[in-house]
């Protein structure tokens, strides 16, 4: 899996298996890997990176926030992430790790500099290969009732960290073994905030519901849907969301880099609306699919092009 790919290294390109730091490395025994996702799209224009831009000031953001000596700007990130997905064909994918490689003996490190990794692949046949995994068209939603989200008092919400999907992730594992595909995760006052790696929308009476940007992870997907709705004549707000609203709601869906537009169908035992992928819901799907792969011209300044 993923032997012929290469992956950039502070400048410079590596093999995918020489991408390595040891096992006693500040970011591995800290958590404190910063990182952001990216999805490539094939487009009639060649490979097209989907607001390439923004998920790199979002990296930018995070390691400002959790005070990482990042040494590269955007338009280096930028040129460096170009590069990686024509040195490798046939990528959808991108990641870009910003991590203290350094062996240190305490959490502040002596070594302060952040080692930059990118690397463009396909998940299917370079990451999943011949292992079980399937994603659904439609998911089952659990609501976590046990672990609260992101605590704003330890890591702010909007930095990407991988410290902060530690809980998500133990909650998300329970909710697989349960049969659902995802879980919601609630704040510890019990409002609504997100997926461990999606934010949700709530579709009642016409109008686009979703948590306040203060409580998530700010997700490139949920802003390009945000607009998408707006531009179309179509009600978004941003407010705090009880568990009984996203029971009340006419659709549910969540929204991230590797999924897009992911309609509800199930929250905890309960059928969402009807039971059925909601009339808004597979609109603004359609519209997103139709903007990332650069068939809707209003759009096209969200592509970055390799070619």
């Amino acid at each position: 899996m993923g032997m012929n790919r290469q992956i950039w290294y502070d400048g410079r390109f590596i093999a995918w298996e020489d991408a390595t730091v040891h096992v006693l490395a500040q970011s591995i025994q800290r958590g404190s890997l910063a990182f952001d996702y990216v999805s490539v799209y094939d487009t009639e224009r060649g490979a097209a990176i989907f607001r390439l831009p923004d998920h790199l000031a979002r990296l930018i953001r995070t390691c400002e926030i959790m005070g990482l000596p990042l040494e590269q700007d955007l338009d280096t990130l930028i040129g460096a992430c170009i590069e990686t997905v024509r040195a490798n064909p046939g990528s959808h994918s991108i990641r870009i790790c910003a991590v203290l490689a350094s062996i240190e003996p305490d959490v502040v490190p002596i070594d302060p500099h952040l080692s930059i990794y990118i690397a463009a692949y396909d998940t299917v046949s370079d990451i999943i290969g011949s292992r079980p995994y399937e994603r659904r068209p439609n998911v089952a939603l659990k609501i976590e009732r046990e672990k609260a989200g992101r605590r704003e008092d330890i890591i702010p919400p909007n930095a990407k960290i991988a410290a902060s999907y530690t809980a998500p992730m133990t909650a998300k594992w329970r909710a697989r073994k349960e049969g659902f595909d995802d879980v919601l995760l609630l704040d510890e006052a019990g409002w609504v905030t997100e997926a461990p790696t999606a934010n949700i929308f709530v579709v009642k009476n016409g109008a686009l519901h979703t948590p306040p940007g203060s409580k998530v992870v700010l997700g490139v997907t949920r802003r390009s849907v945000m607009r998408i709705a707006i531009d179309a004549g179509i009600e978004v707000i941003e407010d705090d969301l009880a568990v009984d609203d996203l029971r009340a709601a006419d659709e549910l869906f969540l929204t991230a880099t590797s999924a897009g537009v992911w309609p509800v169908l199930r929250l905890d035992q309960d059928i969402v609306g009807n039971g059925d992928v909601g009339a808004l819901t597979t609109s603004l799907r359609s519209t997103y699919r139709k903007v990332v792969t650069g068939q809707d011209e209003r759009y096209r300044e969200w592509l970055t092009y390799t070619d």
